[in-house]
């Protein structure tokens, strides 16, 4: 069996412990790749990623929606992101991922990982694998 370099697996914390996900994950993998995972637990949920650089995402999308504080609500990020793409005047034919390369490409890391502990600790790890490899 071949082993990647680099291994992504990735989350939602869905209102759990950022911690605890990432240990759930970690304690599932197999020897060969514990020293190439990177870990991604957005917490609570991917879609607050792509909400946390205002600035990059009124550049991409056309608005800036109001995030708010973390709130644990079952789809409340899903629901924000959405009507950003709706506020905006565009279909959102995927609730809003379908803005997502264009949304990373254009994202602030430094600005984003300081509104979202849970996005600097991936980049953070994410960068220091790419520096051992």
């Amino acid at each position: 069996m071949t082993v990647p370099d680099l291994l992504i697996v990735a989350i939602d914390t869905n209102c759990s412990s950022f911690n605890g996900a990432k240990k759930e994950i970690q304690a599932r993998l197999e020897t060969q790749f514990e020293d190439r995972t990177v870990v991604a637990c957005p917490d609570p949920h991917v879609e607050r990623w792509y909400l946390a650089d205002p600035e990059s995402f009124h550049h991409v999308v056309g608005v800036t929606p109001r995030v708010g504080r973390r709130k644990c609500e079952r789809d409340r990020y899903k629901t924000i992101l959405s009507r950003a793409i709706l506020e905006a005047g565009h279909p959102p034919t995927l609730g809003g991922i379908e803005f997502a390369r264009e949304i990373v490409e254009a994202m602030d890391f430094y600005r984003a990982g300081k509104r979202e502990t849970s996005l600097k600790h991936f980049l953070d790890d994410a960068v220091a694998q790419i520096r051992l490899r």
